[in-house]
């Protein structure tokens, strides 16, 4: 046996302080729970040291805080941080892509089930929402009835979402550039933040937005499988 061999207590406690001090840097632990897509009352003995996460759950929580597993067995200052990008800066103080921007605005985390209107036809895109430290993550699909010959590495869409108040912009683009999209979108006048309404353009049409409509799907598992088995023109009649 060794000195340096820790007990269960131990880590549990451990990863308890480590986690408190990183959900501080969140206003709300019910939205910070949300994003993590983790149970409030199950974070909560995450917090108090009554237990740690699954494998699945604890690798979720070091992707989304941007630090590893050594927060199982080290504080905080004595893990060894990694040199901030130097787009850190651009993206969290002057474009508004950071997690605190984006917590501030009624864009969420999840799931949104995107409809283009293009002349006759729509185009449907399903595009998850991942809010970090540095930067908010769009990543999605281009649907197999857009491009039915494409594998999906072909189809993959990446992209940062940024927030000015209540109105929030979007980047993304296939690999390459490829296909690539500016979104301006806000909540629907209703006042709800479930449909948000906007214009998008495109190296194609960049001289005439086309409008668009995002549904927020959140990370309900039903709706988001059934918004991914409709064809392009159901989701548009459905929306």
């Amino acid at each position: 046996m060794t000195d340096d061999i820790r007990s269960p207590a131990e880590i549990r406690a451990m990863f308890g302080a480590n986690l408190r001090q990183l959900a501080k840097r969140y206003r709300s632990i019910s939205a910070l729970c949300r994003q993590l897509g983790v149970n409030r009352t199950q974070f909560n003995r995450y917090l108090s040291g009554e237990s740690v996460p699954r494998p699945d759950v604890l690798d979720r929580i070091c992707r989304f805080f941007d630090v590893d597993a050594r927060i199982l067995l080290k504080p905080l200052d004595e893990i060894e941080k990694i040199e901030e990008h130097p787009a850190t800066p651009a993206l969290t103080e002057f474009l508004g892509s950071g997690a605190d921007a984006i917590e501030k605005s009624p864009f969420s985390p999840g799931f949104y089930a995107v409809i283009e209107s293009l002349s006759a036809e729509h185009r449907m895109t399903l595009l998850h929402a991942r809010p970090l430290a540095q930067c908010t993550l769009i990543r999605g699909y281009v649907s197999r009835a857009a491009m039915p010959e494409a594998p999906p590495k072909a189809r993959e869409i990446q992209g940062i979402a940024a927030a000015s108040g209540d109105t929030v912009y979007m980047l993304t683009s296939q690999r390459e550039g490829h296909n690539s999209r500016v979104y301006l979108i806000s909540p629907d006048p209703t006042g709800t933040a479930v449909h948000w309404r906007g214009s998008v353009i495109s190296p194609t049409n960049a001289t005439t937005p086309e409008p668009v409509v995002l549904k927020y799907l959140g990370h309900d598992s039903t709706a988001i499988f059934a918004a991914a088995r409709l064809s392009t023109n159901n989701v548009a009649k459905h929306l």
